[in-house]
């Protein structure tokens, strides 16, 4: 089972929880439970809006980095 925080856009994976991923600080009204990993391939799409990003710590493979950030 996958878990989506709507408020900053990110995937989180159920199955490998990590302390730094913070999955408690998510209020309870901004999460959307995923349960197949074809409809969080779909949401990570470029194509999908809004676009979600995988968490760096738990779904790393579906995490992408914006160095667009980084100059502005």
């Amino acid at each position: 089972m996958y878990l989506a925080d709507l408020e900053h856009n990110i995937i989180h994976d159920m199955s490998f929880v990590r302390y730094e991923c913070k999955i408690r600080d998510i209020p309870q009204d901004k999460r959307k439970k995923i349960f197949s990993l074809s409809t969080v391939k779909r949401m990570v799409d470029t194509d999908h809006v809004p676009r979600f990003n995988g968490c760096q710590y738990c779904l790393s493979e579906l995490y992408t980095f914006d160095f667009q950030k980084l100059f502005r």
